[in-house]
């Protein structure tokens, strides 16, 4: 191999390292650690998905307005083969009461917590 080629290959693997850093945001970045909120709401909607799973909340404000949250939280493959997650783990209407990290700017929070209505504890800790 050369002294050229050793230089490509190189540049090569840094430029994919680099794509990949940049393409996952910061959740520090996006989250405030030192502003933990609860709110309960109704699931419009949950996307299990990769690299991170949301759920559309409706939560009422205190002027009496629904506003839509987005939950945000750890990546499916982990909630389906580690916690027992599926599909239907919560459908729309569900009300679920939610606590984590507020989001900076709308809202929405980095989830850490969630309680269904009747109590049962579908997360309990932080999942990134």
């Amino acid at each position: 191999m050369t002294v050229r080629s050793l230089n490509v290959m190189f540049v090569g693997v840094l430029a994919m390292w680099s794509a990949r850093t940049v393409a996952h945001h910061s959740i520090a970045g996006e989250f405030d650690g030192s502003n933990i909120v609860d709110v309960t709401g109704t699931v419009v909607e949950l996307k299990l998905i990769n690299p991170h799973t949301y759920i559309l909340l409706d939560v009422e404000n205190e002027a009496g307005e629904v506003e839509r949250w987005t939950l945000n939280f750890g990546p499916a493959s982990k909630l389906i083969r580690g916690m027992g997650w599926h599909a239907e783990i919560l459908l729309p209407g569900d009300v679920v009461t939610a606590q984590g990290r507020r989001a900076r700017e709308y809202p929405g929070m980095y989830l850490s917590h969630l309680v269904t209505d009747d109590g049962e504890v579908l997360l309990d800790a932080l999942v990134e």
